[in-house]
């Protein structure tokens, strides 16, 4: 009986070691809303895979502790991390509340989506600072590792999609959004982007009225208020197309999961969507030559998870560009 105890202690001592982590070994989970294609499938990871083959082929980006650095910055402590996990969540409330409850280290959400919820959640914090995108814009940080990743790269473009048969209502838009950026009412409502509340949209007598899919899970961007009113960025900019183009807007809630299912069915003719951008040929030639180099391996990198069609739904159609945004990291403050 006690050789039958002792083997069986050794057994479980022997898997107890098996089982504990190597002394120093730390894995971070980090959040981020899943990708759809038109079937639903997950781009799983996509992001967080980004930034690792950004690690792997250049060294631009380092992972510290609960979120992603630029290398060069002296300020942070580097932690050595063996592992990264990325964790798909289908709305951004509830990847917040993972968060919150601890269940990941940090999430991937645009630039200015981070901002807003840094504001409004005083625990909330990220690497790069509102504030600190002045200089992301203004020149000072140019190097390979910073403003071509991050903005080019990494950058994300705001348009609206739609089912392909709607080329003629895509050029009208196109036109809109044309105009708006031609007279500064677009960088005008960028600037005011954080501020921006409820909206009323123009009512046309006897005008075609154009469906539009609201989620608001993308505050200020795409944002619904506490009493379900869709309001901010997306809202203030759809007023402007309705007024420019003679067309009564009406916004429809629907799950940010579903806006592909909702635009294919014909419950909205319209929906807001993001997609790769087109790295800026003039920044690439701006870049000195032994960065060049860099910036196309990283560029080759990135491919297998962000080339321009990576999630565009077959059979549909996008407008021009109207926002341009990057990616940042959240995480708790300590």
């Amino acid at each position: 009986m006690k050789k039958c105890v002792s083997l069986f202690l050794a057994l479980f001592l022997a898997l107890t070691v098996i089982a504990v982590p190597a002394v120093g070994e730390t894995t971070i989970k980090i959040g981020e809303l899943t990708y759809l294609k038109s079937d639903e499938a997950s781009r799983s990871g996509m992001l967080v895979e980004a930034l690792k083959a950004i690690q792997s082929y250049s060294g631009g980006f380092q992972i510290f502790g609960n979120m992603y650095v630029v290398n060069d910055d002296a300020s942070a402590a580097p932690v050595d991390i063996d592992r990264v996990e990325a964790v798909e969540f289908d709305n951004l409330n509830s990847m917040v509340m993972s968060l919150n409850a601890g269940q990941i280290d940090g999430m991937i959400v645009y630039f200015t989506v981070g901002s807003y919820l840094c504001q409004q959640n005083e625990n909330l914090t990220s690497w790069l600072e509102y504030s600190e995108m002045e200089r992301v814009y203004g020149g000072e940080m140019t190097n390979i590792k910073n403003r071509f990743i991050l903005d080019q790269i990494l950058g994300t473009d705001f348009c609206f999609l739609m089912m392909e048969d709607h080329a003629a209502l895509r050029n009208e838009f196109n036109l809109a959004i044309a105009g708006m950026k031609e007279d500064g009412t677009l960088d005008a409502l960028k600037a005011s982007i954080m501020e921006l509340d409820k909206v009323e949209l123009p009512k046309i007598d006897n005008a075609e009225t154009i469906r539009v899919g609201v989620t608001g899970d993308l505050p200020p961007i795409d944002y619904v208020d506490e009493a379900g009113i869709p309001a901010g960025f997306n809202t203030a900019v759809l007023a402007e197309i309705s007024r420019r183009t003679g067309k009564n807007i009406e916004l429809v809630s629907i799950e940010s999961g579903a806006r592909s299912l909702a635009l294919s069915q014909g419950i909205v003719d319209v929906v807001f969507w993001s997609r790769i951008n087109t790295p800026d040929q003039s920044i690439f030639d701006s870049l000195p030559e032994n960065r060049k180099v860099d910036a196309t391996m990283i560029g080759m990198a990135l491919s297998p998870y962000r080339h321009p069609d990576i999630d565009i739904p077959e059979g549909t159609i996008t407008t021009d560009v109207y926002l341009h945004d990057i990616f940042v990291t959240l995480y708790l403050k300590k």
